[in-house]
């Protein structure tokens, strides 16, 4: 990558991350392009460079964040499947488990993204982060090896990830209205439910 390529992704980088530290302090809805472009230290001007407007801004933070979220969450469950020999069933499970998890433990992220965690899969099959798509082709040939389609895997991958990061938003974010401890295992029942029959 070029040094000006660096320099625009980083200043990219640095807006969505001043946008999101604002967005977690005042809301979404209280933060004004005015305050972006001073807490990212650029000129008015230079927002428009990378950004069509405010939405524009929100969308692609809410795509950069989700990957970021997902590719950590692959990763710590991609290292425990390589340390034990697990079932296809016990890696869906253990997925469902490490996303629970880590949407309890990522508040943050969660309150900016709010239903919108699986925005990462809007990407698909032209993803460009080389990570997220090697761990996407590895959970894939998995579900092929439990023989789905490509199709029908890729759609249950889909509605997994949705119906997850969905029925648990609310419960993590306000307990309501029920709890992440109250639905936790209903969730984790429906969603392994969705794999098992969704050939």
């Amino acid at each position: 990558m070029s040094e000006i390529s660096n320099k625009k992704t980083e200043k990219r980088m640095k807006i969505l991350e001043s946008a999101f530290s604002l967005f977690l302090e005042k809301s979404v809805a209280a933060t004004a392009i005015d305050d972006i472009v001073k807490a990212s230290g650029i000129a008015r001007g230079t927002f428009y460079l990378y950004f069509k407007d405010k939405s524009d801004l929100l969308e692609q933070m809410i795509m950069y964040k989700s990957m970021e979220s997902i590719k950590r969450l692959l990763a710590g469950t991609t290292q425990k499947i390589q340390e034990e020999n697990l079932s296809f069933c016990e890696i869906c499970e253990l997925f469902i488990d490490n996303y629970i998890d880590y949407l309890v433990m990522n508040k943050d992220i969660l309150a900016v993204l709010q239903k919108n965690v699986s925005s990462w899969l809007k990407a698909l099959p032209n993803l460009d982060d080389e990570e997220i798509a090697l761990y996407y082709i590895r959970i894939l040939d998995r579900f092929l090896e439990f023989g789905y389609s490509k199709e029908n895997a890729q759609k249950v991958m889909y509605i997994v990830i949705d119906l997850v990061g969905s029925a648990c938003c609310d419960a993590v974010l306000y307990s309501k209205p029920f709890s992440i401890d109250d639905i936790r295992e209903t969730v984790k029942a429906a969603a392994l439910n969705v794999i098992k029959y969704g050939k």
